[in-house]
């Protein structure tokens, strides 16, 4: 598995009740000297660790200082929105991804260097901000809401979020390898995630609740033999047993809109009826976490007190499938199942012929939050699916073949094992799909997209601004994604859905926005349950007589009034806002950058920096049409000298 996702490391622990039954570690942590990781060597565990957001919060619900159901603004006054019914949105909603926030502040959330200041940059966003859906109707991933964890407990504990969860879940339970990254770790206490044969330097992911823990698979072993004991570890009660309950309790039975309960929230984990073991009818909590680089699954079975921790270092390194694979195993040894389960070999279902208001009712547009589906008929009365992809302006084909089967839904004959139907919930319709997963054993079922049909004509305002191109000011010099993402935003149109305009910007997602209503702002229109995470508004800004682009918190430049430098000496002044600023190297030379506190060249394409640096620099054979991003104190003067290259 780490030769396949090119993981250089990875690490895994497994409880039984009381004690770890094994732990052991693979690969190196240096690939230059064969280093092997330990025991105790940290990994980045992602959004596992809102497992001890959840936790934190219940400690304080102990000790009668919370109250989940009471609104967030009792105890966060600062905490506004721009929707009036932000003052419906409790404590239990954050935990619980409900609330209606649009989603995770992306901006500067994953960095090289620690952003003390991310939090306050969410409330301030927050505060623009409307809400997507009701608080409560239905829940879909939501990292903002975990972020504000951290203001609640210090408003309502005195002490910083990462002090109470040190003092109340890390020292009591012995967790003595866990850390919030506030600062550098000692080299060779973590495993530092590596591209190609470089290793990358620490990661910080600035939303401490929301995925900001490095740890050890021994010392999250602790927090599952706690969990697994109502609460208790040793002698010492960390939480009450109510507490623990409530923790694993389904949290979403209640909602509005859950039109396929596939996904069962607790309170910091993502189910707590773990599809892969509820297949063999053992009940367990699990939850994943995942964070550049790095993969995290913890799953927990309370009941059969047998629990995995996996963390591994690699984005496509599928921690999830070996945790459920050692699972079943376990299991299977303590023969509480009969053996480990094969794969599903489903057989076609029975072919139903498919009407014409059959094949209407399931063809046209779906959208959720990274794109466009669209499901077409064909002359055979089958299924064509296909996802619209920017580049070209093209749509390419995920599924072909479908027939409509006995059961109501769409499969094809190749894939029986995989279906598509469409389920109707809040007077919306959603594109489902159920397939297999992981061990193959079970198939999940999700909605992939809400149905969307074509409005009026684009105005001629809007019109004007798609495939333009804008470039973001207001990203960290450290931010990871300058690094590994594109600085752009676009707009472009969608064929055959006319009306819309599909919004990307830094972060790797295209999302539809309805721009009907104004020529100066599109708005984020979509319920979709699980799937319709991180919306956003498109904000047009007339900034010195240009259109910028606000899209959530992120502030985007016009690409095709950036100044051009020309071959000499230029004085370029950072504004008062501190807003980083943007040059054209219009001849190919070398450059020299005195008095910024970091630069970096990107050549046209936009696909990552080709240098970068901090303070004073140089660089030498700069392509012609490269551009400059230079950052300052607010009011500093930055002076770059270019010449020709000899």
């Amino acid at each position: 598995m780490l030769a396949a996702s090119g993981a250089p490391s990875a690490t895994v622990a497994l409880v039984d009740g009381e004690r770890i039954a094994w732990s052991e570690t693979f690969g190196y942590i240096d690939k230059g000297t064969q280093t092997p990781p330990s025991t105790t060597t940290m990994f980045a565990i992602g959004s596992t660790s809102k497992v001890f957001a959840g936790m934190a919060v219940m400690k304080l619900v102990d000790l009668g200082m919370i109250d989940l159901d009471v609104p967030l603004v009792r105890y966060l006054s600062n905490f506004r929105m721009a929707s009036p019914e932000y003052t419906q949105v409790t404590v239990r909603m954050l935990l619980n991804h409900s609330s209606g926030f649009p989603g995770g502040d992306y901006r500067n959330d994953v960095t090289y260097a620690p952003m003390p200041g991310f939090v306050d940059q969410v409330l301030v966003t927050l505060a623009t901000q409307r809400l997507k859906h009701a608080p409560g109707e239905l829940a879909t991933y939501c990292n903002d809401g975990f972020t504000l964890i951290d203001p609640l407990v210090k408003a309502v504990s005195g002490r910083s979020y990462t002090q109470f969860v040190q003092d109340e879940i890390f020292a009591p339970l012995g967790m003595t390898h866990s850390r919030f990254a506030t600062g550098p770790f000692p080299a060779g206490s973590f495993a530092p995630r590596y591209v190609d044969d470089r290793a990358d330097p620490q990661i910080y992911t600035n939303s401490q609740p929301a995925g900001g823990i490095y740890s050890t698979p021994e010392d999250i072993a602790r927090v599952a033999m706690m969990l697994m004991n109502g609460g208790a570890y040793k002698g010492k009660r960390i939480l009450s047993r109510r507490a623990v309950a409530e923790i694993g309790r389904d949290q979403t039975r209640q909602l509005r809109i859950n039109p396929v309960p596939s996904i069962s929230y607790g309170l910091g984990w993502d189910w707590v009826s773990y599809p892969g073991l509820a297949a063999v009818g053992v009940k367990a909590w699990a939850k994943p976490g995942g964070t550049v680089g790095y993969a995290t699954q913890f799953i927990m079975a309370p009941e059969d007190r047998l629990a995995v921790i996996i963390t591994g270092v690699s984005p496509t390194f599928n921690s999830s499938l070996l945790a459920e694979r050692i699972m079943l195993h376990a299991l299977a040894e303590r023969g509480r199942i009969k053996a480990v389960p094969q794969p599903l070999a489903d057989p076609p279902l029975t072919e139903k012929p498919a009407s014409d208001a059959d094949l209407a009712a399931i063809s046209g547009f779906y959208a959720d939050f990274i794109g466009v589906s669209r499901v077409e008929a064909q002359r055979d009365r089958t299924l064509t699916v296909s996802q619209y992809s920017a580049d070209g302006n093209t749509w390419v084909e995920t599924a072909r073949g479908l027939k409509l089967r006995i059961d109501g839904a769409y499969s094809s004959d190749a894939g029986p094992a995989t279906s598509y139907r469409v389920v109707q919930a809040g007077g919306r319709a959603y594109l489902a799909r159920k397939e297999p997963t992981n061990m193959g054993h079970y198939r999940v079922d999700g909605v992939i997209g809400q149905r969307v049909a074509g409005v009026s004509p684009l105005s001629a305002a809007w019109q004007a601004r798609l495939n333009r191109q804008w470039l973001i000011v207001n990203e960290d010099a450290q931010s990871f994604h300058l690094v590994d993402d594109s600085p752009r935003f676009t707009l472009h149109a969608v064929e055959g859905l006319p009306g819309y305009v599909l919004a990307g910007g830094v972060f790797p997602f295209l999302q539809l926005v309805d721009p009907s209503t104004r020529d100066t702002a599109a708005f984020m229109f979509l319920k979709v349950p699980m799937a319709g995470r991180d919306l956003n508004d498109v904000i047009i800004e007339v900034r010195n007589g240009e259109e910028w682009v606000r899209y959530g918190s992120a502030l985007y430049r016009p690409r095709a009034t950036v100044p051009e430098l020309g071959m000499g000496e230029h004085r370029i002044t950072i504004d008062g806002e501190g807003l980083a600023e943007w040059r054209m190297l219009g001849n190919g030379g070398s450059l020299t950058i005195l008095g910024a506190t970091a630069w970096k060249v990107y050549h046209d394409d936009f696909t990552g920096p080709v240098a970068t640096g901090t303070g004073n620099g140089r660089v030498g054979d700069v392509k012609a049409g490269s551009y400059l991003l230079l950052y300052g104190a607010p009011g500093a003067t930055i002076t770059v000298k270019t010449i020709v290259t000899q």
